[in-house]
C-alpha cells in the first residue's frame, strides 16, 4: 500500500488483482511473484507491500497443525502407536504445548527436524520442595547454555519447568524463581541468542509497557535482562484458562461474556490513560484465573501513544487478523490508537457471543480484505436470542472510522455496565435509513457505479443485483439521480423556524445565542428563537428531540455519535473554589465534604464528575448540593464550588477577588488529559482576578461549543459560521476561525468542515 492511502485508492481493479493472486495461491498452484507483479507495473508497489504484509503475519502466526504434525511424524515416531508429546494450535496461531519438548534456544521456529525430543512426564511436577527432600541440588540440573538441555533446566535465578506456550517470536514457560520460591512465567525471544534489533527492541518495550502499569487486571512484572545472550522477564504466573480455550467448548453466556469484556474495557482504560495502546487483544491474551479473575497478557505489540518506533513506524499490518481493525489490516500506523483497542475488544465481545471472530476466512489475506471492506455481520445474525442492546454495542466497537466507535474503552466499560444493571445504553443504533443506504451502496454494481467496492457480498445482496440488472435498471438510475436531488434540496433548505437552545437567562450561554439568533435574522429572513433550558444535558435532549435546531453546549457532553459541531466558541476553565480557612489541599480532600457540582443538566456536573472519577471518587462519596456557583444562599454558606466558566467572568471574578475563596490546584492535570481527551491544560497566571492569586493555579479546561445534529442542512451551518465570523462584534471573545481550523478531534458538520478547511488555505 502507498502511505496514508485512503479508501478511495483501492479501486476495483486493484482488489480483483489480488483476488486473482489470492486465488492461485489458495489452489496451491504456483506463482512467481516477481511476474506477476510485472503484469500489474500501475500497482507494483502497493501489491509487493501488502503481499509482504500477509507473508509477516504469516510468519507471526507460527506453524499450522498440519506443519507440526508433519514434523512429529518424520521426527518423532511413537510409543506404543502413540506420538510422543502433543501440542496444540490456538485460533490466533499460537502453538500450546501440552506435556514436555527439549527448548533449542537457537531454533527460530518448532523444534528442529534434525533433534529428537523425549517425554518427560515424571518431571512435569518438579518443585524445589521436592528437589530438597531428595538431597538434589539447583546445581545438579543442566543449564540452558547448553542448547541440547532438556527441561527441567536452570536458567539464572530460575529452574524452568515446562513450555506453557509459544507464539511467533517468543516462548513462555512455567518457572520456579529460587531466590524467593514462587512460581513465575518467564518469557524469552523465541531465536534466542540469534534475536534480531528489532526483536530485542519489540521484546523489550513490551516489558517498559507493561511495567509502568500497576493493575490487577494486568501481568505484573517482576524483572527482565539478559543471561547468556537470552534476553528474557519474568511475570505473574496466572494459574486458570484463557478466553480462546474458553471459546473452543462454544459461545459464553451472554452475562458473563459481557462481565470479562467490562473486566477488561476497564483495564485497558487504565493502560490508555499512561499512553499505552495494546494492539494485539485477542481472546489468547485475556487469562482468566482460578478466581474467574481477567488478567489482560502478551503486550508485545504494544504502542506509546505520541511515539512511533520499530515495526509501527515502518506503516506494517501488526496484530491478529480475526481482531485488528481496518486501519491496523490497512497498515496505517498513525490511526492505531485508542478506538484500535476498542474495536478488539468489540471483536471479542463478537467472539464470546456468537462462537466465532466477526471475520474469519480461508487465508490470512482474505480476512485482511474482508476487515477492511465488509462491514460488521450483526450479532443476531449469528445468536439471535442476544438482546439488541448488546448487537448495538457490538455494532459501535465494530464500526469501519474509528472516530464512530466509543470515544474511550471507558465508555464502553460504562455501556456495558449499564447493560448489566438493566439501564438503557448511550450508545445508539445505525439508523433504518443509513442501514439501507449501505446496504443498497454496497451491492456490487450500485458499488461499481458509485465509486465503491464490495469484496464479498451477501446471498440477498447478490439476489437484489440480479432483480436490478434484469427488472430495474432504469428504475435504479432515476431513483439514484432522484435522491440525490432530494439530498442537495434538503441539504440547501432552512427550516421554517431556526430554534436555538441556549440556557439559564442571564447565563452567557443565553447572552451569546442571542446575538447569534440577531445575526442570523438579518441575513436569512428566518426568525430565529432562543429557548433558555437547564444547561448543555437539556440542550442535547432537545437536539435529539428535534425541538432545537442548534445547541450550545459543553464538550463534555457532546456525542459524536448523535450530533455535530458546527465551532468551538471559547475555553471554560475548571475552577475549584475553596472557601479561605479551609484544610482542602488537594481533591481528593472534598470526599465527606458538601460541595457544589452545579445543577443535574448543567454541563459543569458532567465536567466535574469525569474529574471526580479519574481521582476515584463519584457523587456518593460527596455530600452534593444541587445548585449553581453563583446562587447566592450556595454562596453565603461557604461551600467548596465547582465552576466551568470562561475565565475573568464578571460574578465569578467578583468572588474570587473578594477574597473569600481561593483556587484549587489540580496538580495531576497533565495525567487526567491522557484519560479525558476532551480536556486541556489550563493554567491561571499569577496576579490574576484583581492579583488575588499570588502564584499560578494549574487546572484543566474544556470548550463550548455550538453544535447541531449530524444531518442538519448544510445552510444552517453556513448561516450560523456567517454569524459568527462574518458580523461586526460577535467574534470578540471568542476562538478565532484560524485556530478552529486547526482543532482536531472534533466532530464537525462537513460544510463546517468544509469551511474550515477553506480557512485554512487561505492562512497557509
Amino acid at each position: 500500500m502507498t502511505e496514508n492511502p485512503s479508501e478511495d485508492e483501492l479501486t476495483e481493479e486493484f482488489d480483483e488483482i489480488l483476488l486473482e493472486f489470492l486465488r492461485a495461491h489458495d489452489a496451491e498452484n504456483v506463482v512467481d511473484r516477481e511476474v506477476f507483479l510485472g503484469q500489474y507495473p500501475q500497482f507494483r508497489d502497493r501489491l509487493a507491500q501488502l503481499l509482504e504484509t500477509a507473508d509477516w503475519i504469516e510468519k507471526m502466526a507460527g506453524p499450522t497443525l498440519a506443519e507440526i504434525a508433519d514434523q512429529e511424524a518424520s521426527t518423532v515416531g511413537s510409543i506404543a502407536g502413540e506420538p510422543i508429546g502433543s501440542e496444540q494450535v490456538s485460533d490466533s496461531g499460537d502453538v500450546v504445548e501440552q506435556g514436555q519438548d527439549l527448548y533449542d534456544p537457537n531454533a527460530a521456529t518448532i523444534d528442529s527436524p534434525s533433534r529428537p525430543r523425549r517425554l518427560l512426564s515424571d518431571e512435569v511436577d518438579f518443585s524445589l520442595s521436592e528437589l530438597a527432600g531428595s538431597g538434589g541440588k539447583i546445581s545438579d540440573f543442566p543449564s540452558l547454555e547448553n542448547s541440547q538441555a532438556a527441561l527441567p533446566c536452570r536458567f539464572g535465578d530460575y529452574i524452568l519447568q515446562r513450555v506453557l506456550g509459544r507464539g511467533g517470536m517468543g516462548v513462555v514457560y512455567l518457572a520456579t524463581q529460587t531466590a524467593l520460591n514462587r512460581e513465575v512465567a518467564v518469557k524469552m525471544i523465541r531465536s534466542g541468542a540469534l534475536a534480531s534489533d528489532d526483536e530485542v527492541d519489540r521484546f523489550y518495550r513490551e516489558a517498559r509497557s507493561v511495567a509502568k502499569l500497576t493493575h490487577p487486571s494486568i501481568v505484573t512484572i517482576y524483572h527482565c535482562g539478559e543471561s547468556n545472550g537470552h534476553h528474557y522477564f519474568s511475570m505473574d504466573y496466572i494459574p486458570g484458562t484463557d478466553l480462546s480455550k474458553i471459546l473452543n467448548e462454544g459461545p459464553l453466556e451472554a452475562k458473563r461474556a459481557v462481565k470479562y469484556v467490562m473486566d477488561v474495557a476497564r483495564a485497558i482504560h487504565y493502560a490508555h490513560s499512561f499512553g499505552v495502546v495494546h494492539r494485539d487483544l485477542k481472546p489468547a491474551n485475556v487469562l482468566i484465573d482460578e478466581s474467574d479473575r481477567v488478567v489482560i497478557t502478551d503486550f508485545g505489540l504494544a504502542k506509546q501513544m505520541g511515539a512511533e518506533q520499530g515495526l509501527t513506524a515502518t506503516g506494517a499490518t501488526i496484530g491478529t487478523p480475526s481482531y485488528m481493525s481496518p486501519e491496523q489490516a490497512a497498515g496505517k500506523s498513525e490511526a492505531q490508537g485508542i478506538a484500535t483497542d476498542v474495536y478488539a475488544m468489540g471483536a471479542i465481545l463478537f467472539a464470546l457471543l456468537t462462537g466465532k471472530p466477526p471475520f474469519q476466512a480461508e487465508s490470512v489475506m482474505q480476512t485482511i480484505m474482508l476487515v477492511i471492506n465488509r462491514p460488521a455481520p450483526q450479532v443476531r445474525q449469528q445468536q439471535a436470542n442476544i438482546h439488541v442492546d448488546l448487537e448495538t454495542i457490538v455494532g459501535k466497537c465494530l464500526e469501519k472510522q474509528p472516530h464512530l466507535r466509543y470515544a474511550s474503552a471507558a465508555h464502553l466499560a460504562d455501556d456495558l455496565e449499564r447493560f448489566l444493571n438493566g439501564h438503557p445504553i448511550e450508545a445508539r443504533p445505525p439508523t433504518l435509513m443509513r442501514r439501507a443506504r449501505f446496504w443498497i451502496a454496497n451491492i456490487p454494481i450500485v458499488a461499481a457505479l458509485t465509486g465503491g467496492r464490495q469484496v464479498e457480498p451477501s446471498r440477498s445482496q447478490r439476489w437484489a443485483q440480479n432483480l436490478f440488472l434484469t427488472t430495474a435498471a432504469g428504475i435504479l438510475a432515476i431513483g439514484l439521480l432522484g435522491n440525490s436531488l432530494w439530498d442537495q434540496f434538503r441539504d440547501w433548505s432552512l427550516p421554517n423556524r431556526i430554534t436555538i437552545a441556549s440556557g439559564s437567562p442571564g447565563g452567557m450561554y443565553y447572552d451569546l445565542a442571542g446575538k447569534i439568533s440577531d445575526r442570523m435574522r438579518t441575513g436569512n429572513g428566518r426568525q430565529p428563537t432562543v429557548t433558555a433550558t437547564g444547561g448543555s444535558v437539556e440542550n442535547l435532549k432537545q437536539l435529539l428531540d428535534k425541538h432545537a435546531d442548534v445547541a450550545l453546549m459543553q464538550e463534555s457532553t457532546v456525542r459524536a455519535d448523535q450530533v455535530a459541531v458546527v465551532a468551538p466558541l471559547f475555553f471554560e476553565p475548571i475552577h475549584i473554589l475553596i472557601p479561605r480557612g479551609t484544610e482542602i489541599s488537594k481533591v481528593t480532600d472534598l470526599k465527606g465534604q458538601s460541595v457544589v457540582l452545579g445543577s443535574k443538566d448543567s454541563g459543569t456536573r458532567q465536567a466535574s464528575l469525569k474529574l471526580l472519577k479519574y481521582f476515584g471518587m463519584s457523587e456518593k462519596d460527596l455530600d452534593v448540593v444541587d445548585s449553581d456557583w453563583n446562587t447566592v444562599g450556595v454562596r453565603e454558606r461557604r461551600l467548596p464550588m465547582f465552576a466551568v466558566i470562561k475565565a475573568e467572568q464578571p460574578g465569578l471574578s467578583e468572588l474570587i477577588s473578594s477574597g473569600e475563596y481561593r483556587l484549587l490546584s489540580i496538580d495531576d492535570a497533565p495525567n487526567m488529559t491522557l484519560a479525558e481527551p476532551m480536556f486541556r491544560l489550563y493554567q491561571f497566571p499569577a496576579g490574576a482576578y484583581r492579583g488575588s492569586l499570588e502564584a499560578p493555579v494549574s487546572s484543566l479546561a474544556t470548550a463550548a461549543l455550538l453544535v447541531v445534529r449530524r444531518d442538519a442542512p448544510s445552510r444552517l451551518v453556513q448561516e450560523c459560521l456567517k454569524a459568527l465570523y462574518e458580523t461586526q462584534g460577535l467574534t470578540d471573545g471568542l476562538i478565532a476561525k484560524e485556530m478552529a481550523a486547526e482543532w482536531q478531534g472534533l466532530p464537525y458538520h462537513p460544510a463546517a468542515r468544509k469551511y474550515f478547511e477553506e480557512v485554512a488555505k487561505q492562512v497557509d
